[in-house]
């Protein structure tokens, strides 16, 4: 039997398999030995494949964005509204047959942007090139998910093809740690009552191959959770819900849609309505930040900003800085919101804030 015909095989038999509190172990397990079968079938066609096949984009600039959705809702208008590139637009489906990358200038920032083609349905398991194309998806820092006006049900479905290819869209790692042992079996501690009993916990661990570790477990979490925490091949990607052709939508369909999903951004990618917002949402979503450098006895540079992440130091903006410095820091005088007034002196670990000023001293 192959590893596919065995994982059918399973998901079949956790079909059959009543939710109830009695099958809870049992209906663990298979979800463990689903997830275990399609680890080693990826890791087995990625031993098998050719190298250079699929797509491989060089990722620059400051960070990248990765355009998902169904075929024909407007992705390359939008890449080609927010960039430089040339995507090839149409009205028929499957225009966009390769990624195609361009760069947005955004508050000093360069962001790149991939237009990768349309997913659908079964994307996660293979079709229609879905494999390679969530590979792409993957390696994003972020993800536009994008629909328009004829085709907001699919949100949920597109959804559920990057859940399956291991992207988890706006959420974070469940919070937990497993430590293995030499010895002393499955240890299960956890500072608050679980859902998950230790039966079911045991099982999904031992059918990943954890036999003797100590597992701590800070919050309740499902099957699901859980698998995410044993994984080694889940991403944590920020995204946002972008409608596209707006323009089109009666204002009490429009209305009815925005209330329930407040969250979604509505936009014309064609009439540039929203774009502003959305390049905002991006920069948000991203968490970046810019700092700008200054040399003793002169005004800092407001020109080109160093771009870094929110929780950046001192210290990581001299890591960032290519070039080589007289000594370790003696300090450095920030501007700006994280300093408690102009000027201060702070050390390599101080936090800054975005649009600080920063003047090293070596």
């Amino acid at each position: 039997m192959s590893v596919e015909d065995d994982i059918e095989k399973t998901k079949e038999k956790l079909r059959e398999t009543p939710v109830n509190k009695s099958t809870e172990t049992e209906r663990g397990r298979l979800k463990a030995k689903i997830a275990r079968l399609k680890r080693e079938s990826e890791q087995k066609k990625k031993e098998s494949q050719a190298s250079g096949q699929g797509y491989a984009i060089k990722q620059r600039g400051d960070a990248t964005v990765s355009l998902v959705g169904p075929p024909s809702v407007g992705k390359s208008t939008l890449l080609n509204k927010l960039t430089n590139a040339e995507s090839e637009v149409a009205s028929y489906e499957f225009t966009t047959l390769e990624v195609v990358p361009g760069m947005m200038s955004y508050n000093g920032a360069n962001i790149q942007i991939l237009d990768v083609p349309g997913l659908v349905e079964g994307a996660a398991e293979g079709k229609g090139g879905g494999k390679q194309v969530l590979s792409v998806v993957r390696n994003s820092d972020m993800i536009i998910l994008m629909v328009d006006e004829k085709r907001l049900d699919m949100v949920e479905g597109i959804k559920e093809e990057l859940y399956g290819a291991g992207v988890r869209l706006n959420s974070r790692p469940p919070n937990m740690d497993i430590m293995e042992r030499g010895e002393g079996g499955i240890e299960i501690s956890a500072p608050g009552e679980l859902s998950l009993s230790k039966e079911t916990i045991e099982q999904v661990l031992t059918e990943n191959g954890f036999v003797n570790c100590k597992v701590i477990i800070r919050e309740d979490i499902e099957v699901e959770d859980l698998l995410d925490g044993i994984m080694d091949n889940r991403v944590y990607i920020p995204g946002v819900v972008c409608v596209n052709k707006t323009d089109e939508i009666d204002r009490e369909t429009k209305n009815g849609v925005g209330e329930e999903f407040s969250e979604w951004l509505f936009i014309s990618a064609e009439k540039e309505e929203k774009l502003e917002e959305l390049k905002e949402r991006i920069w948000d979503e991203l968490g970046l930040m810019r700092i700008y450098m200054k040399k003793r006895g002169k005004d800092p540079d407001m020109d080109e900003p160093l771009i870094t992440e929110e929780g950046c130091t001192v210290e990581d903006v001299i890591d960032s800085l290519d070039k080589d410095f007289p000594g370790s820091l003696d300090y450095a005088k920030v501007w700006g919101e994280s300093a408690r007034f102009p000027g201060q002196r702070v050390g390599g670990d101080h936090l800054l804030k975005d649009c600080d000023i920063v003047e090293l001293r070596f």
